[in-house]
């Protein structure tokens, strides 16, 4: 049985619309969209879902992403011509190799036995974590940490190098002081107090022991509380606790944040695995993983082409519950990844 843990990000699996499609020299990349900003998120996110799963991995796939490392051990979002020099990463203008797409990288080339290049992206990691703990999605100079990038890093890192660093995520959790029903969520920045649930949920699974994918455990009923008495709830379980109020009250149907319209439904499904994974919230899962199938053919076809990001975590959502990622909603999904990759 292969390891289940597992590494996401929140930057929108499904949520980016591509307009033009994969380049010609791309054999092996999953989806046929435009690969600009997702490339090596959605190809990394493919590859450990298929890992979860225990099925085969083409080569092909994983040639594609490692050809995409930078000399460095980072990654850009993507670079069509591989033979390139890779750009530093530059907060300003959004461009450049991103904790993001080498965090991913990294817990892809690790459960594939990609040790060597999977500890260079996780040692270009480590060497930009902010002076406050934790890791802006461009870690430029002046580049400001965020809550999801900081949990995709310190995920990879766990992974590859089982060390656990700096406690940025929990200064930007609500706490004893919020009203009970923020309670162990957790804002975007620090800037801000208002909670984000996609930050919360990619944190969540992240803390929960680097994203573990164990085989399906019996999911209680209640899940953990963030008790003001002490100080020693961890930051996972508080979050934890949040996720399972919050997607109980919008029945499954997590909004985005922002005031934006729609579902987030990488968010959604983000917090379902890490319900699921802590065994947490029944109730919750269960609504949750029901809206998700209703809502799985829309999700995964809202480019107008198969999204391979949003078949991974639908199929990461499958296994974490227990359900048949053959017949998720209607879709196989592994049929529909499987022929959304460039020949």
């Amino acid at each position: 049985m292969r390891s289940k843990t597992l590494i996401t990000t929140a930057t929108a699996a499904g949520v980016l619309l591509a307009t033009a499609p994969a380049l010609a020299g791309d054999a092996g990349l999953y989806g046929s969209s435009d690969p600009t900003f997702d490339g090596v998120y959605r190809q990394s996110l493919s590859v450990l879902a298929l890992e979860a799963s225990d099925r085969k991995v083409p080569a092909s796939a994983i040639k594609w992403l490692k050809k995409q490392q930078c000399a460095d051990g980072g990654f850009e979002a993507y670079r069509s011509d591989a033979a390139s020099p890779c750009q530093t990463p530059d907060p300003n203008s959004f461009s450049g190799q991103d904790s993001n797409s080498t965090a991913l990288a990294a817990a892809a080339l690790w459960h594939t036995g990609n040790r060597k290049q999977a500890r260079r992206a996780a040692n270009w990691l480590d060497a930009r974590q902010n002076a406050d703990g934790g890791w802006a999605y461009y870690p430029g100079p002046g580049a400001i940490s965020d809550t999801n990038s900081t949990a995709i890093s310190l995920g990879a890192l766990k992974l590859v190098r089982n060390s656990e660093k700096g406690g940025y995520l929990r200064s930007v959790q609500r706490r004893c002081g919020a009203p009970k029903r923020l309670r162990g969520g957790m804002a975007f920045d620090t800037s801000s107090r208002t909670v984000n649930d996609n930050a919360t949920s990619q944190a969540a699974w992240t803390l929960g022991g680097g994203m573990a994918l164990p085989k399906p455990v019996r999911i209680k009923r209640s899940s953990p509380k963030l008790r003001c008495a002490t100080k020693k709830t961890s930051t996972q379980r508080a979050a934890i606790g949040y996720l399972n109020k919050r997607l109980s009250a919008v029945k499954g149907d997590l909004p985005f944040g922002g005031g934006f319209p729609g579902t987030d439904y990488a968010g959604t499904a983000t917090a379902t695995i890490a319900l699921a994974n802590a065994g947490a919230g029944r109730a919750s899962v269960r609504t949750t993983t029901r809206f998700l199938k209703r809502s799985a053919k829309t999700w995964v076809t809202a480019s107008g082409a198969d999204s391979p990001g949003s078949l991974a975590l639908l199929i990461l959502v499958a296994d974490s519950t227990g359900n048949n990622a053959r017949d998720f909603g209607g879709l196989n999904l592994f049929k529909r990844l499987a022929r959304s990759q460039n020949s």
